[in-house]
């Protein structure tokens, strides 16, 4: 370990051993004969250092309570990513681009393929039926073929803006609504264009 002695870093890993066997701490004695040395205070000296590089911790007139510190662990680093922010959807209205491009930071660990992925905003209460809420950012992957139960985002007859899961069946597809007290939507395939599928939904509270 970087700044330890040798003989340093040879005591603190006896003492873990010794921990990890007995189940309790080596008293200094029982240190001393295992690394040869001739008084008490050669263990008291090179424990003071483990101590003050917070490696070990004991207790004053306590013979065995020498332990090792667990390293600190290195703080999370928070890696974000841009994405395009593209504009406004509501369902059964063209989405609503924005004039000039923009950009939002998000988490990278929710974004798959960075590359192809783009942010909208929720806009109104027209997809309160889909548990999306007016403000509500959805992370949506373009470019790649949607998988049955995904959440897609999709024009019906070039113009009619939908968000709905994705089950396709034969010549059709099946658009189900996640409040399931509303019955599913049969299209033809062929009146469906699949803009992206919703992979992230990402809300802010008052």
């Amino acid at each position: 370990m970087k700044g330890l002695t040798k003989r340093q870093q040879e005591i603190l890993s006896y003492v873990q051993e010794f921990i990890r066997t007995h189940r309790y701490s080596p008293s200094y004695r029982e240190i001393m004969r295992q690394f040869d040395f001739t008084s008490l205070g050669s263990v008291y000296k090179h424990l003071q250092v483990l101590k003050r590089k917070g490696l070990v911790t004991s207790e004053k007139k306590c013979s065995r309570s020498v332990k090792p510190l667990e390293p600190e662990a290195p703080p999370l680093t928070r890696i974000e990513l841009e994405l395009p922010f593209i504009g406004h959807i509501s369902a059964g209205f063209p989405i609503e681009t924005f004039p000039k491009s923009q950009t939002l930071a998000i988490p990278e660990f929710l974004v798959h393929d960075p590359n192809s992925s783009y942010i909208i905003r929720a806009k109104g209460n027209s997809l309160n039926d889909e548990m999306i809420s007016d403000g509500d950012l959805l992370i949506i992957e373009a470019g790649r073929e949607a998988h049955p139960g995904e959440w897609i985002i999709a024009f019906l007859n070039d113009h009619e803006t939908l968000v709905k899961r994705y089950y396709p069946e034969g010549q059709y597809v099946r658009l189900a609504s996640s409040d399931s007290s509303h019955a599913p939507l049969m299209v033809r395939i062929q009146d469906l264009v699949v803009q992206g599928v919703v992979v992230g939904l990402l809300r802010l509270f008052d």
